[in-house]
């Protein structure tokens, strides 16, 4: 398997168009350099106190609310220092890349955003890592390009991988095999990430990253088409440098990993995330689900408890909803119902669960 990097982007301003680069530098403990460095207040909650704080998103334009955002695009020139926005209309205003405000985006700004009641719209920028993320974890998205055509061909829609507002997109990966690759590191060039989890996705999604439209519901039909809202996958910057596109991902041997670690309040459930599992078939017929990697093993649970096989992998049809038929071991998922006869002993899943009944959805 070749991991390969095809495209590299950074969001300079949260919300606005993606910055393609051709080289990007991984900065340890955070992300891109200047990737979400900065975003506007909104006005609907208190302005952010300081620069090195975490803040609700709703204290920001975001795309989600705002999703004529997608028509505003940021350049960041380091040699001069100055990062630009540019409105839908044309108008430029540029400011220091080490202001933590500036009159003249702030003034452009204003003409386009109603502010909300609490304070005006005003530039922000975080100095230190991990910028105006959703999690303070985590500062690298990866997109697999397979996972996005995937979906581009069963709902046959045109849906641009950017969407998904990622910062590396690779090939050489089969649709949603990047669940896979959860708790792993793995090395580019002379950097070292470690791979988190899954993405949850989210009404952001659905705003197309040119123009903001939002008539095409993304999360909608990941839901319908997948049975989970997850695309790509969470990282975090062990070691920093730069990285090119066409490098190659290389993953190392790793420790056995606990996806409780450490995990943000906000993050979605583990119990949630989707990850690959293999088929096994006793002589009698009873199928049960192991895990593809013995690094991270399931959560027990008693029979009854929800899972979800998704399409991916070795199965690409429709979800199957099914139940654990027993207790269920950090080794083996024995499970119970219909809808997975055509699954051969030894194939590779995409699996969600078990949920206990009670708990989440799934």
């Amino acid at each position: 398997m070749i991991i390969r990097i095809e495209q590299i982007y950074r969001y300079p301003v949260k919300g606005m168009r993606a910055e393609r680069l051709e080289r990007g530098q991984l900065v340890p403990g955070g992300g891109l350099k200047h990737d979400r460095a900065f975003a506007f207040t909104s006005g609907n909650l208190p302005p952010p106190q300081g620069s090195d704080g975490w803040s609700p998103a709703r204290s920001f334009l975001q795309i989600t609310i705002y999703p004529q955002l997608a028509g505003f695009s940021a350049q960041v020139d380091e040699g001069a220092g100055s990062i630009c926005i540019t409105s839908p209309d044309g108008e430029t205003a540029c400011s220091p890349l080490d202001a933590s405000g500036d009159p003249a985006a702030d003034a452009l700004m204003n003409r386009h955003f109603r502010p909300g009641p609490e304070c005006g719209i005003r530039m922000h920028r975080i100095q230190q890592p991990p910028g105006h993320w959703d999690f303070d974890d985590t500062t690298v998205s990866i997109i697999n390009l397979a996972s996005v055509e995937w979906l581009e061909y069963v709902s046959a829609m045109t849906l641009s991988g950017l969407r998904f507002r990622g910062n590396i997109y690779v090939s050489g990966l089969e649709p949603w095999e990047e669940f896979s690759l959860t708790g792993k590191t793995v090395r580019i060039g002379k950097t070292r990430l470690k791979l988190l989890r899954p993405a949850l996705r989210c009404a952001a999604t659905s705003a197309d990253p040119w123009s903001g439209d939002t008539s095409i519901d993304v999360p909608g039909m990941m839901r319908h088409y997948l049975g989970h809202m997850f695309c790509g996958i969470y990282a975090k910057v062990l070691e920093g440098g730069d990285i090119f596109e066409d490098d190659r991902l290389r993953l190392e041997e790793d420790e056995p990993f606990n996806p409780v670690t450490r995990l943000p309040s906000n993050a979605p459930d583990p119990l949630l995330w989707p990850r690959a599992a293999v088929v096994d078939r006793s002589s009698d017929g009873q199928l049960s689900l192991r895990p593809q990697d013995d690094n991270w093993q399931f959560l027990p649970a008693n029979a009854g408890a929800r899972v979800i096989v998704h399409p991916g992998l070795d199965h690409m049809g429709d979800a199957v909803r099914t139940a654990l038929a027993e207790t269920s071991s950090p080794e083996r998922m024995p499970l119970a119902g219909d809808g997975l006869d055509g699954l051969m002993d030894g194939a590779r899943v995409i699996v969600s669960g078990p949920v206990p009944l009670g708990k989440g959805r799934a």
